[in-house]
């Protein structure tokens, strides 16, 4: 099994996605948020600790009933291609709305960090084979390998998670918050066709987690990605700047709402999805959405 996970590692760092990278035309996985348990907003379990592996995925209209795999192992590097060190000590298949891993880092575990990987399917069910080394959902439908690093606490460093839900989000200079009812309606409005639209995130100094290196202290990068399932974001990645000394932090992105004939009259309810990491394994993400008419 161990050499299954290899290959899995080594499939999901060359997968080449075929969509537009910030475009959800199906069911994806976006990343991965580790929370220890008792202590949620912590990313960095330590040894003899449990933590929660929970994959971050959009979908184009409502989410399926995903199925996963998911798999834990000593991780034989910090840095580069992800590969196992030792045997896995974690692993689960399930089926479920969130996938997840549950797993307790070995007391006695010399390596420095953890390497979780596995597939997910979104219809029907993952199948993996330990002689062929290879993972399938069993409808044919595709399959999402996916792999991540996991640091570990010590008493000298840790990290936690960034929290996106407490930044404010702007459209165009007003207020977005999390939409809260069903319907067009009830969702602010954007024109089919009109000019690119500013999408404003303000981050406050204390999102900016403190650490120390060897020679001194400093503030980690936060990088902002931005998905949605109609229209064009611009860019893929915006970065929040550490050193410019202001309380909060605002970057911006740009998305191109859709034309009118890709818009039905009763309009189009358009879901956007931010993922925010600080560069060290924190991971966070939240959603908003409008309506298209």
């Amino acid at each position: 099994m161990n050499r299954l996970i290899t290959i899995l590692l080594l499939a999901s760092t060359a997968c080449a996605d075929l969509d537009p990278p910030t475009l959800i035309k199906r069911d994806r996985v976006l990343g991965a948020k580790v929370t220890v348990d008792g202590d949620p907003e912590r990313a960095w379990p330590a040894r003899g600790e449990q933590a929660t592996v929970t994959l971050v995925t959009a979908s184009p209209g409502e989410s399926p009933t995903f199925s996963w795999f998911l798999a834990a192992c000593p991780a034989a590097t910090s840095s580069g291609m992800p590969a196992c060190a030792g045997p896995i000590f974690a692993s689960v298949q399930e089926r479920g709305p969130v996938p997840a891993l549950q797993l307790t880092v070995p007391d006695d575990m010399a390596a420095t960090s953890v390497v979780v990987t596995g597939a997910v399917c979104a219809s029907g069910i993952v199948s993996v084979d330990a002689a062929t080394a290879t993972a399938a959902c069993d409808d044919g439908s595709r399959v999402d390998l996916v792999s991540q690093h996991i640091f570990l606490t010590t008493p000298e460093a840790t990290n936690h998670n960034p929290n996106i839900e407490r930044a404010p989000f702007t459209i165009d200079g007003a207020i977005w918050e999390p939409a809260t009812e069903t319907g067009c309606d009830a969702l602010p409005l954007v024109e089919a066709g009109s000019d690119r639209k500013i999408v404003g995130v303000a981050f406050a100094d204390a999102d900016l987690e403190l650490f120390s290196t060897d020679s001194e202290a400093s503030r980690e990068d936060l990088q902002l990605a931005a998905f949605a399932t109609a229209g064009e974001v611009v860019q893929h990645h915006t970065y929040v700047d550490p050193d410019d000394g202001d309380s909060v932090a605002p970057v911006a992105l740009e998305w191109d709402p859709p034309s009118a004939e890709d818009v039905p009259a009763d309009g189009l309810r358009v879901k956007f999805h931010f993922v925010v990491r600080d560069m060290r394994g924190g991971v966070d993400a939240t959603t908003r959405e409008l309506c298209v008419r």
